[in-house]
């Protein structure tokens, strides 16, 4: 029977027709083909996507090039999404706010709590510009200034807020204690700094993704050995680090 069968898979694999048995692995890389270095990860660290718990650090408005968007929709995803500006939280809340199984936070993560200025392009700046352009508020001005000066803006198109910041004991209090499988920061040159201060030996997410884009090689490598110390594998995309915890065999 299996002579037979031979000739009718080599045509379908020659019409570009995939034949996978249900209990192979591969079988969700064609449900969801992996788009970048994440997604790849991702697929090859849990072996159920669903149900999974997140943080989530710079959520912009849930949408806008959101890495994670389309896994809390199909997956039922739960988890905590930290968004500090006034405009694109009011986003998010009409994006997410309807989910059980989301909770978000007008907030940024900080070393330490209290107030702290952020900042921002304004929109009337960004209007008519690629989506990028609105993803790109930070605790360092001169970041942002030099975002300005690169898309051709003057300095008076950057603004600012002052916003509540909270730290990771206070993040992990409200986060609960199950255990979290993913964080996912874009926070424009403070990923590292964060993550230093989120006791990831302690509460070990299984996957992080990072923005090293506004990093230098320097600060970079410094990291990627804290990490690798920790039992961590390393993958970059474009201005993304993605670290997972490799399966335990």
């Amino acid at each position: 029977m299996r002579l037979l069968f031979r000739p009718l898979l080599r045509l379908l694999r020659h019409c570009g027709v995939a034949i996978v048995s249900t209990r192979s692995r591969s079988v969700r890389y064609i449900d969801h083909p992996p788009s970048s270095a994440f997604e790849d990860l991702l697929l090859r660290t849990f072996p159920d996507l669903h149900g999974l718990r997140f943080i989530q650090v710079g959520a912009n408005d849930g949408r806008r090039a959101d890495p994670i968007r389309a896994f809390i929709d199909d997956y039922a995803w739960s988890g905590m999404m930290f968004e500090p500006l006034a405009a694109n939280f009011a986003d998010l809340q009409r994006h997410r706010g309807a989910s059980p199984n989301l909770r978000l936070r007008r907030a940024a993560i900080d070393v330490t709590a209290g107030r702290r200025q952020i900042y921002d392009l304004a929109p009337a700046a960004t209007a008519g510009r690629p989506d990028w352009t609105r993803g790109l508020a930070s605790f360092s001005r001169e970041r942002v200034a030099q975002a300005a000066r690169e898309l051709g803006l003057p300095d008076t198109s950057i603004i600012s807020e002052q916003v509540e910041t909270v730290t990771w004991p206070q993040v992990w209090r409200e986060f609960g204690p199950h255990p979290c499988d993913l964080i996912v920061l874009d926070t424009e040159g403070h990923d590292l700094a964060l993550l230093r201060a989120a006791h990831l030996a302690q509460h070990r997410p299984r996957l992080i993704l990072f923005e090293h884009a506004c990093n230098t090689l320097d600060e970079r490598i410094a990291f990627y050995r804290e990490l690798i110390g920790l039992g961590y594998e390393l993958a970059t995309h474009g201005g993304d680090t993605v670290a997972c915890l490799p399966a335990q065999r």
